[in-house]
C-alpha cells in the first residue's frame, strides 16, 4: 500500500440511491461538504466565497453532525474504491487526501455520511451506465412538488433542459454568484417568506450547507443540491469531459466570462426575489 492510499481515511459513505431513498422516506434536508468546504474549513479562500472565520466554524460544527431524519450530511464517496473514477478525478481526490490527511485523522467522524454526490452522477465516473438510475432516484425528490430554487445569478438551473419539469411549479430566489455568505441573513429571511409549504433546493456553494442545515431545525426541508444542473447538462449531451455550457454558470469553470444570457419568459416569470 503506497502513501497515498494510506491518507484515505476510513470514511464511510452511503449510496447516491440509498442517500435519495432516506432522504424521501424521512423528508430530509441535505448538506453536502465537498474539497471547497474543506477548504475553507482550513483557512482557504475559493472561487466564489473567500475565506471567513465564522463561515469556517459553522462548517467545520455542521460537519462534525452526526446526520439524522431532520438533516444529512454528506461527503464525497472517495473514501473507497476510488478507481470508479477517471484519471482527473482519481489524481484530484489523491492530492486532496495529501494536503488534509491530517485533517480527517482529527475530525470528530460521525458514524456515516451520506453521499455528497448526489448532485454529481456522471462526468467524473469512468463508468456512466448507473448516471441514468441516480438521476431518476434525484428528479423523483421533486417529482410533483412546489420547488423553490435558491441559486446564483448566472445558474439558471433546469433553464433549457428537463430537470425540474417533473416539478409541480417552479419559483426561485436569486443570489450574489460572489461571496453569498455575506448576505446570509438577508437570503435566510427570503427563504422563510417563500419557502414554506414548498421544497428548497439550494445552489449556493458554501452558504447553502449553513442555510440548509439552519432551515432544518427550523422545520423546512432544504436540500443542498448543488451543481447538479451541470452534470444533467452533461448527462444528456453524453460528454465525456466538463463542456463549459454557453448560456449560464458550469461547474469547475470557475470564471462566469462569456456567457451568453437568452431570453428565457418562464426562468424570468420564476423569479419571485432577488438579494443583491
Amino acid at each position: 500500500m503506497n502513501i497515498v492510499e494510506n491518507n484515505i481515511p476510513d470514511i464511510k459513505i452511503r449510496s447516491i440511491i440509498e442517500t435519495a431513498d432516506f432522504i424521501k422516506k424521512n423528508k430530509s434536508s441535505l448538506v453536502r461538504f465537498g474539497d471547497g468546504e474543506i477548504d475553507i474549513i482550513n483557512h482557504s479562500s475559493i472561487p466564489y466565497q473567500p475565506y471567513s472565520p465564522e463561515l469556517a466554524k459553522q462548517l467545520k460544527n455542521i460537519l462534525e453532525t452526526q446526520s439524522d431524519e431532520k438533516c444529512l450530511v454528506a461527503l464525497p464517496d472517495v473514501f473507497q474504491n476510488l478507481e470508479r473514477y477517471n484519471n482527473s478525478a482519481q489524481n484530484f481526490w489523491k492530492g486532496h487526501f495529501e494536503r488534509y490527511h491530517n485533517f480527517y485523522q482529527e475530525l470528530h467522524k460521525s458514524d456515516w455520511y451520506a453521499n455528497t454526490f448526489i448532485s454529481r452522477p456522471y462526468i467524473d465516473l469512468e463508468d456512466k451506465s448507473s448516471a441514468a438510475e441516480s438521476f431518476e432516484a434525484v428528479r423523483s425528490l421533486w417529482e410533483a412538488k412546489d420547488i423553490l430554487i435558491v441559486e446564483g445569478t448566472s445558474s439558471r438551473s433546469g433553464v433549457g433542459n428537463t430537470l425540474f419539469q417533473n416539478a409541480k411549479s417552479i419559483s426561485r430566489i436569486i443570489c450574489p454568484s460572489h461571496n453569498a455568505y455575506q448576505k446570509y441573513n438577508d437570503i435566510l429571511e427570503s427563504i422563510k417568506t417563500f419557502g414554506m409549504e414548498k421544497l428548497i433546493l439550494l445552489m449556493l456553494g458554501p452558504t447553502a450547507k449553513v442555510l440548509g442545515f439552519q432551515l432544518s431545525r427550523e422545520g423546512y426541508q432544504a436540500i443542498d443540491i448543488g451543481h447538479i444542473d451541470s452534470e444533467y447538462e452533461w448527462y444528456q449531451m453524453g460528454a465525456s469531459y466538463k463542456v463549459k455550457l454557453q448560456h449560464k454558470h458550469t461547474a469547475e469553470h470557475n470564471y462566469d466570462t462569456d456567457i451568453i444570457f437568452l431570453q428565457d419568459n418562464d426562468y424570468e416569470n420564476s423569479i419571485i426575489g432577488r438579494i443583491e
